[in-house]
């Protein structure tokens, strides 16, 4: 599927930027001209069934990934935030060659319940898609923020989301993770406020490979580039620049 998107800088470094499941490109409007500033050019997609991509019949990480995949490869960097960590973890596995560096944003690397993770996924469904009611729920974030991701949320659908979790029943990227031939930064949000990769698993894949740092950023939820942008930009910026 040829997706939509939007480039960010005309000329640096290559970096790619894949979103979580119920968001879109826009979602980066501050990651991507940060990027800029320190001397990239960044491409950002709208994954199949977001954004202004196309929907589909099939959510399996296979595909999403065969999407990105023909965005190019031998970027200087690859960032993923969430499912967009999962589709990154994915293609390096495919072609140890997609990236320089890839940093990974509380990736989801493992479901263990497709029940809980529905669940976790689809709650924003339940409130009125409106930017009133994404800021009342997420008070850290930037009105800005709030604004996009309740059009992101219209944009793609709660199908959609349940069928990324039904379409992969055997979600489980520990073990490839652990395999990564590729420098890779692995960031967990903040643990009391709940994150996908906990410090036992991500420090654990950090000792298994010597080219996976992991680090946890203060006080972030899961959408770590919305509540805590500079301590994140700041993480990032170190490993990358």
């Amino acid at each position: 599927m040829e997706l939509a998107g939007r480039v960010f800088g005309e000329s640096g470094r290559r970096v790619l930027l894949i979103h979580g499941l119920g968001s879109n490109s826009e979602g980066w409007w501050r990651v991507g001209p940060g990027l800029v500033q320190a001397g990239f050019q960044v491409t950002a997609p709208d994954l199949r069934g977001h954004g202004e991509s196309a929907h589909s019949d099939d959510y399996s990480l296979a595909a999403y990934a065969a999407d990105v995949a023909e965005v190019g490869d031998d970027w200087d960097v690859v960032i993923g935030h969430s499912l967009g960590g999962s589709i990154a973890v994915t293609l390096f596995d495919q072609n140890p060659g997609f990236g320089k560096r890839l940093v990974l944003l509380d990736p989801a690397l493992v479901v263990l319940s497709p029940e809980i993770a529905i669940d976790m996924f689809t709650a924003a469904y339940q409130a009125p898609l409106t930017a009133a009611s994404v800021s009342a729920d997420n008070p850290t974030w930037h009105l800005e923020d709030a604004r996009i991701k309740a059009q992101a949320l219209q944009q793609s659908s709660l199908s959609v989301t349940q069928q990324t979790i039904w379409h992969n029943p055997d979600w489980n990227l520990v073990s490839i993770t652990s395999k990564l031939a590729v420098s890779t930064l692995l960031v967990g949000s903040d643990p009391a406020l709940g994150s996908l990769v906990p410090p036992a698993l991500g420090q654990g894949l950090a000792d298994l490979n010597g080219l996976i740092r992991f680090v946890n950023v203060p006080e972030s939820s899961h959408s770590m580039h919305r509540d805590e942008f500079a301590a994140l930009m700041a993480t990032i910026l170190e490993f990358i620049v």
